[in-house]
């Protein structure tokens, strides 16, 4: 609805014939949209002299109806805002729920990697302790990426070995220290002996407790 039809003066010419036809075709339309203009056209007309008092009574209600649909307009915008900040609010919710399921299922499929300790007991005092050819830290991630059973049902155990290296490098009298399950045992043999080559040394008796997390 259009407030400017609801002006008394306006509708008073719109009665006395005083517009142009297409001001007055515009308050005929709005009298068919708004039942409050036509009950107000309607009561101009009954009111043949229409009396200052009337005019202002009429004047009045037609300015409280304003009012009102002010007031009704502006709980309108007031609803709105609270629905955009709820739906808001909403959206970020299930965003930050997403982002923390993600990375709470990349957490379950890439589980960190178990830490590998190497102890090395040298029985000789001349010998200088021995260690991967490719270092300790290139090493335990071989270790790590090659673990075919890290991050299952015995995450964060480990199972210790203990060998001494030969002539060539290569891990020798490999024993079992600290065991799991024979799955988890045969795993550390298999990763111990696929591994890469150590510093050969010309003392083999020199003892090395290797730790294999999963």
């Amino acid at each position: 609805m259009n407030n400017g039809f609801l002006d008394i003066e306006l509708l008073t010419d719109y009665l006395d014939g005083k517009l142009d036809a297409k001001t007055m075709n515009r308050i005929e339309r709005e009298a068919l949209e708004d039942p409050f203009v036509a009950e107000a056209l309607a009561g101009l007309s009954d009111h043949a002299n229409r009396s200052v008092q009337s005019l202002s009574i009429l004047q009045k209600q037609l300015a409280e109806r304003i009012a009102i649909q002010e007031q009704h307009k502006k709980a309108a915008v007031i609803t709105w805002q609270r629905l955009s900040i709820a739906a808001t609010a909403a959206v970020l919710f299930v965003t930050v729920s997403i982002v923390f399921w993600m990375r709470e299922e990349n957490r379950r499929k890439h589980p960190e990697r178990a830490p590998v300790e190497v102890n090395i007991a040298p029985r000789s005092t001349t010998a200088l302790p021995l260690a991967p050819v490719i270092g300790l830290a290139n090493y335990t991630t071989w270790l790590n990426k090659h673990n075919k059973l890290i991050g299952k049902e015995m995450s964060g155990k480990f199972v210790t070995l203990r060998f001494h290296i030969d002539a060539k490098g290569r891990p020798a009298d490999i024993r079992i220290v600290k065991g799991l399950s024979n799955a988890y045992n045969q795993e550390a043999m298999r990763l111990l002996a696929a591994a890469p080559d150590w510093e050969s040394s010309a003392d083999q008796a020199e003892d090395i407790l290797l730790n294999i997390g999963f």
